[in-house]
């Protein structure tokens, strides 16, 4: 006669089983109160860094990792992205950062479950200059990160596109940089001073972050596209990862529409692309 699931086991492989079990999901979930930090990274726009920030958020979220985007980038893309009405918020990234005392946890707003944001607005262009006068002003947001960093899986930080006290608060605080690449050859050009900024703020800081390429816009019909994937591949190996980004019309829908492509189309190409990207993200992690 088979036990219930309420009745103690019998069998010493039972027990052995079961607690187990339970000490994977202790070990689990101390794994996932550690505040994984990923930057999304370009100095360029235009190469789908906002949408790899909102859409990456998403299916993290979906994979019930506890997710926060956080918007380091003064036009607030990822509020616009997620719906949110930047000109009118109560407060933004720029408060808690230009407030010592303050915590990230002011400004915080649930999106969906597992998914928060951490929205700005144009008055964070303002805080750099600000930043200037402070003796830690390159490690302010990793300061400030510290306090909250328990209560998620992945922080998510989208960048400014430019290299300045925001982004550099951002690279000194995580620990992978993602750098989205446009599939055209012309991409190639900005992609080497990228790399070279990005390494010279790792020996100036002495940081410990994996740095990994992003293809993105790709248009598979299009030869330009693959010969762009092989002199990436041939000149940073391992640091491209194997999921692309194909172009699609879907992904900015979306973001007009304030909501991610999970939502809006779940069956699109754009939605493959990113539920691939979550998944390799979170293996490497």
């Amino acid at each position: 006669m088979k036990s219930n699931r309420g009745e103690k086991p019998d069998h010493i492989g039972d027990r052995i089983r079961i607690l187990k079990d339970w000490l994977y999901q202790i070990e689990e979930h101390k794994e996932g109160k550690k505040g994984r930090i990923v930057s999304i990274c370009n100095l360029k726009g235009g190469v789908g860094k906002t949408v790899t920030a909102i859409n990456l958020s998403a299916f993290l979220a979906a994979y019930k990792k506890r997710t926060l985007l956080m918007d380091l980038d003064p036009q607030g893309h990822c509020g616009l992205g997620l719906g949110i009405d930047i000109e009118n918020l109560d407060k933004s990234i720029y408060d808690t950062l230009s407030d010592g005392a303050r915590s990230l946890t002011d400004t915080i707003l649930p999106i969906k479950p597992n998914l928060d944001i951490l929205p700005a607005n144009i008055d964070l262009a303002g805080l750099e200059t600000e930043l200037m006068a402070e003796s830690h002003r390159t490690t302010k947001l990793g300061e400030k990160l510290q306090s909250i960093k328990h209560l998620y899986e992945y922080i998510i930080i989208d960048c400014p596109p430019a290299i300045g006290l925001l982004t550099i608060n951002a690279l000194v605080a995580s620990r992978m940089v993602i750098i989205p690449v446009q599939s055209s050859i012309l991409s190639l050009y900005g992609l080497e001073k990228v790399m070279e900024t990005i390494g010279t703020l790792m020996e100036s800081f002495s940081l410990d972050i994996r740095v990994y390429l992003l293809l993105t816009l790709f248009e598979v019909n299009l030869r330009e596209s693959w010969i762009v994937r092989e002199k990436v591949k041939l000149a940073f190996g391992e640091l491209l990862l194997n999921t692309i980004i194909r172009k699609n019309t879907r992904l900015n829908e979306a973001v007009r529409r304030g909501i991610s492509i999970l939502e809006y189309e779940p069956r699109s190409m754009g939605a493959h692309d990113y539920h691939q990207l979550a998944r390799e993200i979170m293996e490497i992690e």
